[in-house]
């Protein structure tokens, strides 16, 4: 008798499990879900996620969407660069949070108004051909004056106008040396740039194949290839140089502010967060590059995008580069 109902539990079983959709997860009792809005790399957000809730052990568990769908899922915590945030500012969605950790944070990486902040930052650099680097002297290429000072050089450089990322180099600069200095700048070197890419790798390609001698580019771009044999190397521009900062911060609508808030802490605090860039090939720096109890990144030499993050503003500027450098007579 016993052996036929265990039979008849298996058979149970094998029809359950053959029919129909399997039933959904159960949310275990007291576990909350945090939803995370990222424009970030998919696979290396998702090796966040993992990484947050593996640490919470299903308390708080969190979970990445990539979209702002009308009608769609709200997300409690918003993880993207400093322009999106500033444009999720200004229409109200952000809700303004003051904490200690945040408050570590040198006031340039943070919102004002405590609407976001920074964690972590992609910088310009200089991409310089291997060959080209032996016959001027390596010495000879680590700032931007340097590029302005050569009598033959060729620069590879995206088209500025084209992205969010090449409209915040320009206002980087125009933030650093005001629009003048830096549109005369872009100026002189507008003479050693054959065509400006329409592609972000085509200034990577080209350095590394010898079409061009220097191609200024983004670290995010170039960093997964920098192996022993690459025929190129990256310079850090002395003087400091433009970057697209990345931050944190929390939606209006987020029905936790508190659950909310420990992902932001966690995002800021966490070596993890550090490891797992790494670990992606990013090539993300961190604002607290050994550490967050150590000293944080010099900030004169991280040059942001201030004063350019309304759209009017920004297409100002790159209209007058469209007119004084890249269409100038």
């Amino acid at each position: 008798m016993i052996r036929c109902i265990f039979l008849v539990l298996i058979l149970a079983g094998i029809l359950t499990g053959g029919c129909g959709e399997q039933p959904a997860p159960v949310q275990n009792a007291g576990e909350k879900t945090v939803i995370l809005y990222s424009e970030l790399d998919n696979k290396f957000t998702e090796n966040l996620v993992d990484a947050f809730n593996k640490e919470n052990k299903a308390k708080l568990q969190l979970k990445a969407i990539y979209e702002l769908k009308p009608g769609g899922e709200l997300p409690d915590v918003v993880l993207a660069e400093q322009r999106t945030l500033a444009g999720l500012k200004r229409q109200g969605r952000l809700k303004p949070v003051a904490f200690a950790d945040g408050d570590r944070l040198p006031q340039k990486f943070r919102d004002a108004d405590l609407s976001w902040y920074g964690v972590f930052y992609d910088p310009i650099v200089f991409l310089v051909n291997q060959q080209y680097a032996r016959t001027v002297g390596q010495a000879n290429i680590c700032s931007w004056q340097d590029l302005a000072g050569k009598e033959q050089l060729r620069i590879a450089l995206e088209n500025l106008s084209d992205s969010n990322s090449t409209q915040n180099f320009l206002a980087g600069l125009a933030d650093r040396f005001g629009e003048d200095e830096s549109l005369e700048y872009l100026g002189n070197i507008n003479r050693f740039i054959g065509q400006y890419s329409k592609f972000p790798f085509t200034p990577v390609r080209m350095a590394a194949v010898g079409d061009a001698d220097v191609a200024i580019t983004r670290q995010s771009y170039v960093f997964k290839y920098l192996e022993n044999k690459f025929p190129a190397y990256v310079v850090y521009p002395k003087e400091g140089t433009p970057v697209n900062l990345f931050c944190v911060g929390l939606f209006k609508n987020t029905a936790d502010d508190l659950q909310g808030l420990k992902v932001m802490e966690w995002l800021l605090t966490s070596e993890q967060v550090q490891a797992i860039a790494q670990e992606n090939a990013t090539g993300y720096l961190f604002l607290f590059p050994r550490g967050f109890n150590e000293a944080a990144a010099d900030a004169d030499k991280i040059w942001l995008n201030s004063s350019y993050l309304e759209p009017v503003k920004q297409d100002g500027l790159t209209n007058k580069w469209l007119s004084k450098v890249r269409f100038s007579k």
